[in-house]
């Protein structure tokens, strides 16, 4: 069906722009915030402040216009996946709180679970071709 390829096109190409969309966004937004960039990993407790926040703004850039573009899209999908968990686990440590604040960092972690599963299944259906 002629149709439904195309669709199947412009799905494609929309969900792999939505799910680069936030990357690429907070990519340049950290870039153009180096100071802030720094101070959050500071704040995170991580050794080399400066290196964790090159390395987040090249991963998210560089895989977010991976994903974006459609070049090498799979690696780029698992990369931000990998970091995504990765952070995750690093900034919203929702068991280490109570309340209303573990509750908003829990929901966090949920949102980012679902980001992650995106992009695992991006790369899942790029492979399988």
């Amino acid at each position: 069906m002629p149709a439904l390829n195309t669709l199947y096109g412009y799905g494609e190409i929309l969900t792999r722009l939505g799910l680069a969309a936030v990357f690429l966004y907070a990519g340049f937004d950290k870039l153009t915030h180096w100071r802030e960039s720094v101070a959050e990993v500071v704040e995170l407790h991580l050794p080399k402040p400066t290196l964790f926040a090159v390395m987040t703004i090249v991963t998210q850039l560089v895989a977010g216009a991976m994903v974006a573009s459609g070049f090498g899209a799979a690696f780029g999908a698992i990369m931000l996946a990998g970091f995504t968990a990765l952070a995750t686990v690093l900034g919203h440590r929702f068991w280490l709180l109570r309340g209303q604040a573990a509750r908003h960092e829990f929901t966090t972690a949920l949102e980012h679970v679902a980001i992650i599963s995106g992009l695992l299944l991006l790369a899942l259906e790029r492979v399988a071709r």
